[in-house]
């Protein structure tokens, strides 16, 4: 396996997956933590399968002490210790409004001025704060709570699936493994717990070292109007860990009987093809027949009575799309300008 090659391009799929998560429903989701979360998350995996700090700053092409030196960069802000940049700028601004550009820069000397100008841009386009003026005469002022009462529901709702797919997919577990995994701060984590235990969708098992949490089921129902998020979220999930499954197996090479794995066919038909409907129905179909199957389980478990303490978790996850023919000639593609304004 050339692993090499199979990153870059693995990688390149990724940038294009969140670049359109990033910009779905014509949203500007903040970007300036990305690539510094990257770096932090994948130097916390690597070292957490035995990989030792001297092999991991090789990986990356960098000496070890400047790994060490990136690592405490990017873990919190130099200016204010124990926070992000990102954390400190808001705080700051929610402090001292109205601030200027230039009193929120002077403040975090200690940072690099592109990394606090590019928070400051990013809030201001999340919402999470205001700007008036450019240059240095502008100045920011942080988004008031009750600018946000309209979607207090929907956020709601969507750390509720968060934490509930957590549940589900890591439990039974603590608190913390909760808020790490649905990346949401304690507060927002335990108002959506509170919610799901009150609801029963998720339950507290006692434990020697506090309450675990856990549920048997997770779903996001056909059209629902919330839940996409952590639908999408799970979808990834079962797909990457199948893939991670078979790889940390040393097993590269699918097999007619395999438990764990994945196939994928590409089926070209067109319009008026006498097998179009069937391939297009594809989906639908294997909805239907694991929406039955499930239901079946479900019913024989219930029937069985106790359920054992070992038990398999089978995870299927399907996907489909139709590429339609392009609208665009190859030279109308090349010529489209950008209008972006430098």
């Amino acid at each position: 396996m050339n692993a090499h090659l199979l990153i870059e391009a693995v990688v390149q799929q990724t940038m294009v997956f969140i670049a359109e998560l990033a910009t779905a429903g014509g949203v500007r989701a903040p970007l300036a933590h990305v690539a510094e979360q990257v770096f932090v998350d994948l130097t916390s995996e690597l070292a957490s399968r035995g990989v030792k700090k001297k092999v991991i700053a090789d990986m990356f092409g960098m000496a070890l002490r400047t790994y060490h030196r990136r690592v405490r960069e990017l873990s919190e802000s130099r200016t204010e210790l124990g926070k992000t940049v990102w954390e400190a700028v808001l705080d700051f601004v929610h402090q001292h409004e109205p601030v200027s550009g230039r009193a929120v820069i002077d403040r975090f000397a200690g940072d690099n001025a592109e990394v606090v100008a590019g928070v400051l841009s990013d809030l201001t386009h999340s919402g999470l704060i205001y700007r008036a003026g450019r240059g240095d005469q502008a100045r920011y002022r942080a988004a008031n709570e009750a600018d946000f009462a309209a979607d207090a529901a929907e956020r709601g709702s969507v750390h509720e699936h968060l934490v509930w797919l957590t549940a589900y997919r890591a439990g039974p577990c603590d608190a913390a493994t909760l808020r790490a995994q649905s990346r949401l701060g304690e507060s927002a984590t335990e108002a959506a717990l509170a919610t799901l235990l009150a609801d029963g969708r998720v339950r507290a098992e006692p434990h020697p070292d506090g309450l675990r949490y856990t549920s048997t089921r997770f779903e996001v129902p056909l059209g629902a109007a919330a839940g996409w998020e952590a639908a999408v979220l799970d979808h990834y999930q079962a797909l990457v860990t199948a893939i991670i499954t078979k790889l940390g197996r040393g097993t590269t090479r699918g097999q007619a009987h395999d438990h764990t794995g994945g196939s994928t066919w590409s089926l070209d038909v067109w319009p008026g093809h006498p097998l179009e409907a069937e391939a297009k129905g594809l989906l639908r179909e294997l909805r239907e027949r694991v929406d039955a199957l499930r239901a079946r389980i479900d019913a024989a478990s219930a029937s069985a009575g106790a359920e054992p303490a070992l038990r398999e978790r089978v995870v299927f996850y399907a996907g489909q799309y139709v590429r339609e023919a392009d609208s665009l000639t190859p030279d109308e593609a090349t010529t489209r300008e950008d209008d972006d304004e430098e």
